[in-house]
């Protein structure tokens, strides 16, 4: 396991990075990235990518310097926002393909969380990533929040209880993440649920089996468990809507290229369908 995510399933983070475009749902990631940020007593990193089309803007004189002097003036104005709430912030402005310079910046400012703001469609299977942000999430070693603009997203206010999904294939790789959920419960009022998704016409047996490892993943936790039925991605957005969930976190494993096509539809369709942030996490 990557030595980023050990540190976050310690609940040990002290860079959060949100890759910045300047379009309402980068807004929503900020936000989010700013309750992180308190959760895990972080630093944010706003960062944006002038990419390879700005460069032909580049040809005419002075064009790339009034476009990057502009972007570094908003990266500075939302900056300073979040300062204003106490939180540390630093910008960086820098020049390439995205996922590259994300991956380069990763290692250099060693960053605890990606927070990824992107947009889910209605095409395909129901549900459509840019590819940018589909390579992102297959290939980072750090846990990456995923927020998309085209459902509701509830933000939470600090009130009340937070409301934890964590849905595992009961390997026993993904059960490690739970150690996050157990950091995350000593610095907030944590209601958590463990969800593992069987068949539609799963036999009583097979459903008995998970309920009792998911009873063991639980103890430590405070935390309740539910065995869902059907289709992995809706069955896991249904019931997160269902309990008003705050955050959805799922453990994601690299296979072979054929398992990492398979797994990753099965992400997308959660991340397209969830009503709230998802968190990925590599194990």
């Amino acid at each position: 396991m990557p030595d980023a995510a050990n540190n976050f399933l310690e609940g040990k983070v002290d860079r959060i990075l949100v890759p910045v475009d300047f379009t309402p749902k980068s807004f929503l990631a900020i936000e989010h990235a700013v309750v992180a940020a308190r959760i895990y007593n972080a630093s944010i990193c706003l960062m944006h990518v002038l990419e390879s089309t700005v460069f032909i803007a580049g040809n005419v004189p002075g064009a790339l310097e009034t476009i990057s002097a502009h972007c570094e003036g908003a990266l500075e104005s939302h900056a300073q926002s979040i300062r204003a709430e106490n939180v540390p912030c630093s910008v960086l402005l820098r020049q390439g393909d995205l996922d590259r310079q994300i991956d380069e910046v990763v290692v250099e400012q060693d960053i605890g969380i990606l927070v990824l703001a992107t947009k889910a469609g209605t095409a395909y299977g129901g549900f459509q990533f840019a590819s940018t942000a589909e390579r992102i999430l297959r290939k980072s070693s750090i846990p990456v929040l995923t927020v998309t603009d085209c459902h509701p997203v509830r933000k939470w206010s600090g009130n009340g209880r937070f409301q934890i999904l964590y849905a595992t294939d009961l390997s026993p790789r993904s059960m490690h993440a739970l150690v996050n959920a157990r950091a995350v419960q000593q610095r907030l009022p944590v209601d958590l649920t463990i969800a593992h998704v069987v068949p539609k016409h799963a036999f009583q047996e097979q459903i008995e089996i998970a309920s009792r490892q998911l009873q063991a993943l639980a103890e430590g936790t405070s935390g309740k468990v539910a065995i869902l039925q059907g289709a992995v991605g809706p069955s896991i957005f249904k019931a997160a809507l269902s309990m008003g969930a705050d955050l959805i976190a799922v453990g994601v494993r690299k296979h072979s290229i054929l398992r990492e096509v398979l797994l990753g539809h099965t992400l997308l369709e959660i991340l397209a369908g969830a009503p709230c942030p998802v968190l990925t996490i590599r194990v």
